[in-house]
């Protein structure tokens, strides 16, 4: 069968089809047809950007076109082409409509797109990048298995400017725990990176509240405040009304009395809250569901455990705690991988089982595991070498949870570190080792059994006896 390229004049007459931008969901599970081996392998489109940049504010009521659909290759005769997406940065399909071989935008859907990728309404100008799913018809109106995906185009996007208040330097938690007070509301401390945050102790049951700019307090203006979308909204996360004046209040369903830290970021107009606590603690199959703690480094929780891959019947998982006991919130597995959510069920890990550093973060409810298959001392006292160069490895005991080993060792100073490399080390003192720069350990010559525990943060217990 001849074979042809389908250039822009094919795509203009075969423009009956109607607008669409549905995920084509069964392309892994396509449908079999006498077609599909006529077709061939139609998986190769060409796009242009319809403009260089786009400002949203200037966009009219008709759109704007981003992208020409130019060709496709190894189509059929009498072939022709539907849209089936419009991308945005490989993850947010974009709405359209057509015009002949373009695909048009509203202001509101690509602002709505924007804001999504980016989690973000901040004023300014992105290099945002667009490509096209297609499906060919053929001359007899049957879709093929087979559909098209174009190369990438990159168009700048600026979006809307928004209220000043987004522009002020200081910001205020105001709601039921400080009693609608707008006169001394609870200020929030800046991160260094253009948020701000507040921790505080919160009852059981339903806490109203929204956000003050400076500018507000100074005024005592209550038409000037973060507000919420629909009065009442219950998200943990989302972004604030445009329509400052809306009236329209937070409220957090608290589950449990305890701290919480709330945080926004008044240039990308988002929020988020969520539980807080200095110390989580792991409790699996490896401690016998016992609680492990994980200390806080910066915005994280952080341990080091032997953790299962469960198999259903002798392993089951792991969990967090938010206190050494089952009595308050608890950290299960959330809806996407890597993922936590209070009262979920047991984290079941997909990796092997082994050791690892475990890493927790309760403001995005995730997690992620760090494999480490070695441990080992390593320094002057290492024999002897001056140098730091050489490493005695250190066995993992399974029974006793550390990983051990007896040397021989000089006088001199010494460290233990993970997977041969400096990544992660361990110093400080024996009965509360530290990664976060801990000290050099001294030692006098001798023959040394060694057993160490890394647990968390300032609560590794490393054992030396003398043999």
């Amino acid at each position: 069968m001849k074979k042809i390229f389908l250039y822009t004049g094919l795509v203009a007459v075969a423009l009956s089809f109607s607008a669409c931008n549905e995920d084509f969901d069964d392309w892994a599970d396509p449908q079999t047809n006498a077609q599909e081996a006529e077709q061939g392998n139609v998986n190769g489109g060409v796009i242009a950007a319809a403009t260089s940049a786009v400002n949203i504010a200037d966009i009219d009521e008709a759109g704007v076109a981003l992208v020409n659909f130019v060709s496709a290759q190894n189509v059929t005769e009498g072939s022709s082409v539907v849209f089936t997406k419009l991308l945005l940065n490989d993850e947010v399909n974009v709405p359209f409509t057509t015009d002949g071989n373009q695909l048009v935008v509203t202001a509101s859907d690509l602002a709505a797109a924007i804001q999504t990728s980016y989690n973000s309404l901040a004023y300014t100008t992105r290099e945002a990048n667009f490509k096209v799913y297609a499906d060919i018809m053929n001359a007899d109106g049957v879709s093929v298995p087979l559909s098209i995906e174009t190369n990438e185009v990159t168009i700048n996007v600026t979006t809307e400017s928004l209220p000043s208040i987004a522009d002020e330097s200081a910001f205020y938690y105001v709601g039921g725990y400080n009693g609608w007070n707008l006169g001394d509301p609870t200020p929030m401390e800046a991160n260094g990176d253009g948020t701000y945050s507040c921790i505080i102790e919160l009852k059981e049951g339903s806490e109203w509240f929204c956000f003050a700019p400076q500018s507000a307090v100074d005024a005592q203006d209550w038409a000037s405040l973060f507000r919420a979308n629909a009065n009442g909204d219950t998200s943990t996360s989302g972004f604030f009304n445009l329509d400052i004046t809306s009236g329209n209040s937070f409220c957090a369903e608290i589950p449990a009395d305890g701290k919480y830290k709330f945080t926004i970021s008044p240039k990308d107009w988002t929020y988020s809250y969520s539980g807080y606590t200095e110390m989580l603690y792991y409790a699996g199959d490896s401690n016998g569901w016992g609680f492990s703690p994980l200390a806080k480094v910066g915005d994280e929780f952080v341990g080091y455990y032997y953790i299962y891959q469960p198999d259903n019947a002798n392993t089951w998982g792991f969990k967090l705690t938010t206190d050494p006991s089952w009595d308050n919130p608890q950290y299960g597995a959330g809806e996407g991988a890597n993922s936590i959510a209070i009262d979920g069920g047991n984290i079941q890990i997909t990796e092997p089982s082994g050791f690892y550093q475990l890493t927790v973060n309760t403001d995005n409810n995730t997690y992620s595991i760090f494999a480490i298959s070695q441990m080992s001392l390593i320094g002057s006292a290492v024999n002897g070498d001056s140098n730091w160069g050489t490493d005695y490895d250190l066995t993992f005991n399974l029974d006793n949870m550390a990983w051990e080993g007896t040397y021989e060792m000089t006088d001199g100073e010494y460290k233990i570190r993970a997977n041969h490399d400096w990544t992660l080390s361990w110093g400080g003192s024996l009965e509360e080792m530290t990664s976060q720069n801990g000290a050099n350990l001294s030692i006098e010559a001798g023959t040394y059994k060694f057993s160490f525990k890394p647990n968390c943060d300032g609560q590794g217990v490393l054992t030396v006896e003398a043999q």
